[in-house]
């Protein structure tokens, strides 16, 4: 079908990954005028998820736009909250921002007939009930503020945000199994339906290729999905802009624009506003504005099998990894600064993330590969730290992520799918794989990495960058500056992963500076 709807092309968020600024909630509706006015995004999210975000603040964005600028929300600005999980935080705290929704939307019809916020966002979703349950709760909460206060609204739809690998996918069926549960429980189809696609978390939990390959998945169903029926789809890709949480800053838009075809909104996190270079941001919004959405890459049966036994192998090959390093992390990323207001981390006000459910993936895996993959997921589950810590934590031993896993599943890929599969990897199904891991290898040093590895964990980290090197000719020389600053904190950095809570205060905010100019240097804290 031919796409009718224009959907907004860059969502500014917030996101706490910039190195060089903290900005507090009361800061936030300021910010919101700033992204539309300065930078020239046409969305905005307010974020509610795990976030310490006032009930008002949506009120407040909307009513600063009226008041300040000739900007009409819902024309010429978007507000898409994000909501919390009614499963992983608390059905409460949703409850709370779709009243917000409401009053919003009610105080912005003393001034104009178009309605403020027509789009929420669903975090961590896993399956069509929440969706459904959620959009009824929006539901029921416009229907109350209709018989409270006497105002119609046309019920905001929800935007599912799908972030782990499994749910990745899935995300074709997802949505499918959902626009035929929304006809049955509300009577229609909707007509516009967003999905919004996560990097971060899928890394988090298989690491960098296998995150990418479910990312470029997901992006195919979709888009088949929507040849295939009557609603208008659209896709919001979160990306940060370190490669591991999605590369997406100037200096990379032509690879990151080309890698992901189908698209049609990109997020705008803070580390690209306020710790690049002045003006990079504007430029990338403008290229993101002329580009998006490009044609999407469909993939063959035959293509889709392969990239599933890819993610299947590199996923495997980085969680064998990745659970000798989580206490190190977890410590590592209480040091790192806290650049938004955010929730205490699980209880009632809280939340963590818990292992996602992998038996459907090991199932579309080949079944010696699913096996593998099955068995080298943990046990319990980790509980480690949100994904920008998570990479912060990780860059400031001298070991970004991007190369966990990578080199040793590489090997493993032409002895198990061999050296054509391999082939299609690079040059097909993750063609800008080699811009990234030369990027990452700026920040790489071994020498101290090694004091937070295990002796078995060292060789296989080893091993992985010798395949790496070989293979892309790689550079592994971290920059002088930032290796001085990683040999400098040495011995703080190896205390606060073994000792933790013995570090002297003083000490620990010495370790915290040191850590933030390093996330300067890299222009990202994570």
């Amino acid at each position: 079908m031919s796409r009718k709807t224009t959907y907004p092309k860059v969502m500014c968020t917030q996101h706490p990954d910039s190195a060089s600024r903290y900005i507090s909630t009361q800061e936030e509706p300021g910010e919101a005028i700033e992204a539309a006015v300065v930078f020239g995004c046409d969305e905005y999210m307010p974020d509610y998820e795990g976030k310490a975000t006032p009930y008002h603040q949506n009120v407040q964005v909307v009513s600063k736009f009226i008041e300040e600028t000739g900007l009409v929300p819902g024309k010429d600005i978007f507000i898409t909250p994000r909501a919390p999980s009614a499963v992983q935080e608390n059905r409460f705290r949703q409850l709370m921002v779709m009243m917000s929704i409401a009053e919003a939307n009610h105080s912005a019809l003393e001034y104009s007939d178009v309605q403020a916020i027509n789009e929420f966002v669903h975090p961590m979703t896993g399956t069509v009930r929440e969706i459904i349950d959620a959009q009824q709760h929006m539901v029921d909460v416009s229907e109350l503020a209709k018989k409270e206060f006497g105002f119609a609204m046309e019920v905001p739809r929800i935007i599912p945000l799908i972030e782990d690998a499994p749910a990745l996918l899935n995300a074709k069926e997802l949505a499918e199994s959902t626009l035929f549960a929304w006809k049955e429980r509300f009577g229609t189809a909707p007509e516009k339906f967003r999905v919004f696609l996560g990097k971060s978390d899928s890394a988090l939990s298989f690491g960098h290729v296998a995150s990418t390959l479910s990312c470029k998945y997901a992006i195919n169903g979709i888009s088949e999905l929507e040849s295939e029926l009557d609603t208008e789809m659209g896709i919001i890709f979160g990306a940060g802009t370190l490669p591991f949480r999605g590369h997406l800053d100037l200096k990379n838009a032509e690879n990151f624009f080309r890698e992901y075809r189908g698209i049609g909104t990109i997020t705008l996190q803070s580390a690209v506003r306020y710790s690049h270079e002045k003006g990079d941001a504007e430029a990338l919004v403008n290229l993101a504005k002329k580009r998006l959405p490009e044609t999407p890459e469909l993939f063959s049966l035959e293509e889709k099998e392969e990239i599933v036994n890819l993610i299947g192998i590199f996923g495997t090959r980085y969680s064998r990894i990745i659970r000798e390093l989580s206490s190190t992390i977890n410590q590592l990323a209480d040091l790192l600064p806290q650049q938004r207001d955010r929730l205490m981390h699980g209880g009632s006000g809280g939340y963590s993330r818990s292992a996602p459910d992998i038996s459907g993936m090991v199932r579309l895996c080949r079944s010696d590969i699913g096996k593998e993959l099955n068995a080298s997921m943990p046990a319990e589950n980790l509980h480690l730290p949100r994904a920008i810590k998570f990479t912060g934590a990780l860059y400031s031993i001298g070991l970004p992520p991007e190369f966990i896993g990578t080199g040793t599943a590489l090997k493993e890929v032409r002895e198990k799918l061999g050296d054509e599969a391999c082939e299609r990897l690079l040059t097909k199904y993750f063609p800008s794989l080699a811009s990234d891991l030369s990027f990452a290898s700026g920040y790489l040093d071994l020498n101290v990495a090694s004091r937070f590895l295990s002796g078995a964990c060292l060789k296989e980290v080893q091993r992985d960058i010798e395949v790496l090197s070989d293979t892309f000719n790689l550079e592994t020389r971290p920059e002088p500056s930032y290796r001085i600053l990683l040999e400098m904190m040495q011995p703080d950095l190896l205390q606060a992963g073994t000792a933790g809570n013995c570090m002297d205060e003083e000490v620990s905010q010495l370790v915290c500076s040191t850590l933030t100019k390093m996330g300067k240097i890299r222009k990202a804290l994570g």
